[in-house]
């Protein structure tokens, strides 16, 4: 079982504290619940380190996490590993009383705003969400990857495939001079 991400307010001194926490990949699986067949695997542990400090009832979070994720290339399929690094910033405030009716219109400063509720909260949802979305949105094992053949699948990386010698379309010939 992770270490737990809660915090109770008054534990908070004034001048903040600092907690380094490690957690294991299992602590994401509530968020893919449902989903088969990542694309991708964390690696333990996922380190988590925290600055948290108060002023009154507001707290100030300051999060750097680090995972090594394992992925599959998108360009050449080959399996390679990256570490994913992500930094965030947050003030927790106490939740504000709101009728039911009503509805809270978000300015430019609460973007960067979380709620809670009673004497203490739990930053795992908050920390969760900056893992997932320091996930790359196309993976590829380098910048210069060549990916696979269209017609005959060999990974470019590796070696030159000879179809595309083979299956050159003549009407095409002047395309090879053409210089941007």
């Amino acid at each position: 079982m992770s270490p737990a991400l809660k915090f109770r307010i008054e534990d908070i001194p004034r001048e903040g504290r600092e907690e380094e926490s490690e957690q294991d990949p299992s602590w994401l699986d509530d968020r893919f619940s449902g989903e088969e067949g990542k694309p991708f695997r964390f690696l333990p542990p996922i380190r988590v380190h925290l600055n948290l400090s108060r002023s009154g009832r507001v707290v100030l979070v300051k999060s750097q996490v680090c995972a090594e994720v394992e992925f599959c290339c998108d360009r050449c399929l080959d399996p390679f590993a990256m570490v994913l690094t992500s930094e965030y910033k947050a003030s927790l405030k106490p939740k504000p009383a709101l009728p039911p009716d009503d509805e809270l219109e978000i300015d430019k400063e609460n973007l960067e705003t979380e709620f809670y509720e009673g004497e203490e909260f739990d930053l795992t949802p908050l920390i969760q969400d900056q893992i997932l979305l320091a996930i790359p949105a196309k993976a590829v094992c380098r910048e210069d990857c060549r990916g696979l053949c269209q017609r005959c699948g060999q990974n470019m990386n590796r070696e030159a495939c000879r179809c595309a010698d083979q299956n050159f379309d003549p009407r095409l010939e002047p395309l090879k001079k053409f210089r941007v």
